[in-house]
């Protein structure tokens, strides 16, 4: 059984510097003809689950770190926006099928359908 790995302060960086990727990469790519396309990829969109697996922890631990450090928290927060701009940005750019991106944006970022509709009339009393 292996021994859990404790929080460390420099685990605020790495979770940055993990998330820190450009969005996607254009490379330049010679036709036969000789003219040049320009191919967009997108990066691996960054996870949570992902920067666990590197530094040999569970997710449940990088919550509970988040819970209990506010520098660890203020980096996940950051983190959660870095991988947010990625989403949106290969979304957008058609680098993820609409499908994908919807469901990720509803379930990582926590995005709905529509608008939420208040009620002028207020409570409903009987």
């Amino acid at each position: 059984m292996r021994s859990k790995i404790k929080y460390q302060p420099s685990f605020c960086q790495e979770l940055l510097s993990f998330f820190n990727g450009a969005a996607f990469t254009i490379t330049e790519v010679q036709k036969r003809d000789g003219s040049i396309n320009l191919v967009e990829t997108a990066c691996e969109l960054p996870t949570f689950a992902a920067f666990a697996k590197q530094i040999d922890v569970t997710c449940a631990d990088l919550h509970a770190w988040e819970e209990k450090y506010p520098a660890f928290r203020y980096a996940c927060e950051q983190a959660r926006d870095r991988q947010r701009n990625i989403l949106i940005q290969n979304s957008l750019r058609g680098n993820y099928a609409s499908s994908f991106a919807v469901f990720t944006a509803k379930n990582l970022l926590g995005w709905k359908d529509g608008k939420e509709e208040v009620s002028a009339a207020g409570p409903v009393v009987k």
